[in-house]
């Protein structure tokens, strides 16, 4: 039908005599008009009987408008931006020197340069992925380990087109970021074993509330535990972290947020470091040894120093986590909130 309608408009026709080519020129505006409209009349038969349902107003709007700009190829649709090598490097160099100093200090009796100094368990761990907003959401040098987690691709998430999948554990009295997530489109699970169902913190928000704590439960284990209200967590629900994500369908998760006063240590020892689906990012706090009581049962964080933590954060590190936030927590120095991004994270 378009060759057909290309057909009826009449282009210039080299081949005419000169004779025809001067008369043709000396055409009169009226007839040049008759011409056009006789022209546009054949081309909206053809139109019609090609397209039935574009009408006249079709052939009009396709014959004023603009010609719009071809589209892309298909291979330039579909291309990824690239990051530049150079770039590349320089994020590989800084991540390699943040490793050295992890491993230096994850030594038999490595130490900290200055003991007294506050975040002494915490000076070997620096940011080894350097971002800036509004790749992540502040800049971890004005925060401080209690407002906002400093996610990255906060504006992607839960709308690339694929499925985000959150997870929160831990809400006691607070569950702004779980509300936040789920708001920004994800599927958002939040887990307490201590928190009430009908609780305003958790009843009638966006996201999924479950009343079971992800980690290890029992007395002994759970003793100190200030968040069970004087509760045995005998009584309480507790689940693995891969038995969780098994009841719930779910093979990934984008964002993994816990501040779980202590008990993550023994999550990243028997799940996250172990686990074969690795979250896309880490939202969490760290309490080491010397964490206030009132909040970290000491049992729970007992040799949890220096060490220990470049220990820790090395096995992340060659997990493919690289700390894209710190943030001191002001109320208690042996604690910071940090945020990792797993760079061996699968594309959809």
């Amino acid at each position: 039908a378009l060759q057909a309608l290309a057909e009826a408009i009449p282009g210039p026709r080299h081949h005419q005599r000169p004779h025809r080519q001067r008369t043709a020129r000396a055409m009169s505006d009226q007839a040049n008009t008759t011409l056009i409209l006789a022209t546009a009349a054949r081309a909206s038969r053809l139109m019609r009987v090609a397209f039935p349902a574009l009408g006249a107003i079709a052939l009009v709007s396709f014959i004023a408008a603009p010609a719009s700009p071809p589209p892309l190829p298909a291979a330039a649709a579909l291309r990824r931006p690239v990051v530049p090598v150079t770039v590349s490097r320089a994020f590989e160099l800084i991540a390699n020197q943040e490793r050295e100093r992890l491993a230096g200090g994850s030594r038999s009796g490595a130490a900290p340069e200055d003991p007294w100094k506050v975040g002494a368990n915490f000076e070997a761990v620096r940011i080894s992925l350097p971002l800036a907003p509004p790749i992540i959401k502040h800049d971890p040098a004005l925060g401080d380990g209690e407002g906002d987690k400093n996610i990255v691709g906060l504006q992607l998430l839960g709308k690339a087109g694929r499925r985000c999948v959150v997870y929160g554990m831990g809400i006691a009295w607070e569950s702004n970021f779980e509300q936040q997530m789920a708001k920004e489109g994800c599927e958002t699970h939040a887990f307490d074993c201590t928190v009430d169902p009908a609780s305003p913190v958790v009843a009638g928000k966006a996201f999924t509330f479950h009343n079971w704590c992800i980690g290890e439960g029992g007395s002994a284990f759970n003793q100190g535990n200030n968040y069970l209200r004087g509760k045995s967590a005998d009584g309480l629900s507790f689940r693995t972290l891969s038995e969780t994500m098994r009841l719930l369908g779910h093979d990934e998760v984008d964002v993994l947020k816990f501040d779980i006063e202590g008990f993550e240590w023994r999550l990243f020892e028997t799940e996250i470091l172990s686990g074969k689906s690795l979250p896309g990012q880490l939202a969490f706090e760290l309490h080491t040894q010397g964490s206030k009581p009132i909040a970290v049962p000491p049992h729970l964080v007992e040799g949890r120093g220096f060490a220990a933590v470049n220990r820790l954060f090395l096995a992340l590190h060659d997990k493919g986590y690289r700390v894209v936030s710190k943030e001191m927590n002001i109320y208690d120095d042996k604690c910071a909130e940090f945020v990792l991004a797993n760079i061996h994270e699968s594309v959809a």
